[in-house]
């Protein structure tokens, strides 16, 4: 067993699985040293996918208690990274711990990761040979907040038209694409952002900026979304930067430890914010 950088967290491997045992509580406060610790497992295991034997990563909640709603969003984030990946995630949730199994068959989260008892199980069950597909944790945040209000980021708003610009220009250095939104970003305008994204990447557009106006709205989370393009377009060794974020969306970002994860090359950030290459 091994200790890492964050209290009560430690890490093993059983079986060709990473298994990470999580600390007593969680929350918050350690949200994002956890969230750290499992990409990197994930990373690790996606490398053991593509040769042999194939593993996984396997999450371990022992008899942890979930102060608040960081567990789950957790949860979400690391499955819709572990599917983009195309590698296997797995909870273990002892029996006792009624509140967690609860929490997971609430939200949904249990038919998106499948729920073990022990360790020994969780590791010792066959991993289905399934290509990497897309995973689809709108509800699952949905259903987390409607159990935390007010706690896992993004609160409802009053319903208003769904539209939402979706313009592009050239950041002027011949690598980088800048996709200006203004609007309303809800359920029915988030997925054509999605499809936008997806175009501009199968044409071969790797180096991203999407600019949010200040002024646009935002009624559901957008972040599966746009991580699911961000680690797609950095495993090809681009980027997707996201400056100028709305208030609210920039607080869960900060919370959930991702400013790092989306910011561009070469400074683009910087010569976005003092004007160039918005033409």
């Amino acid at each position: 067993m091994k200790d890492t950088a964050v209290p009560g967290l430690s890490t093993e491997t059983r079986r060709g699985f990473l298994v990470l045992s999580l600390p007593a509580q969680i929350s918050w406060q350690n949200y994002a040293g956890i969230r750290e610790e499992v990409s990197k497992a994930l990373s690790l295991a996606c490398a053991g996918v593509r040769g042999t034997p194939r593993g996984g990563v396997v999450v371990d909640f022992g008899d942890a208690v979930l102060l608040d709603a960081a567990g789950l969003v957790l949860m979400a984030r690391a499955e819709t990274r572990a599917q983009l990946l195309g590698c296997p995630l797995r909870a273990v949730v002892p029996a006792l711990s009624a509140h967690v199994r609860r929490a997971l068959h609430l939200t949904g989260l249990d038919r998106l990761v499948p729920v073990f008892a022990d360790v020994g199980s969780a590791t010792a069950a066959p991993v289905p040979e399934a290509p990497p597909g897309e995973a689809d944790t709108t509800h699952v945040l949905d259903a987390i907040r409607a159990l935390h209000p007010g706690d896992a980021g993004l609160t409802p708003t009053p319903p208003a038209p769904s539209e939402l610009m979706i313009t592009t220009t050239a950041a002027g250095d011949g690598d980088h694409t800048v996709v200006h939104l203004s609007g309303v970003l809800d359920e029915v305008t988030v997925p054509r952002l999605g499809e936008t994204l997806t175009k501009l990447v199968e044409g071969d557009l790797r180096h991203l900026m999407v600019r949010m106006h200040d002024r646009l709205g935002v009624r559901c989370d957008p972040l599966p979304i746009l991580l699911g393009i961000r680690w797609r377009v950095a495993a090809e060794g681009g980027c997707l930067a996201l400056p100028a974020l709305p208030a609210r969306l920039r607080e869960i970002i900060d919370r959930e430890g991702l400013g790092s994860v989306f910011t561009g090359c070469r400074s683009l950030e910087d010569r976005a914010l003092s004007g160039a290459g918005a033409g």
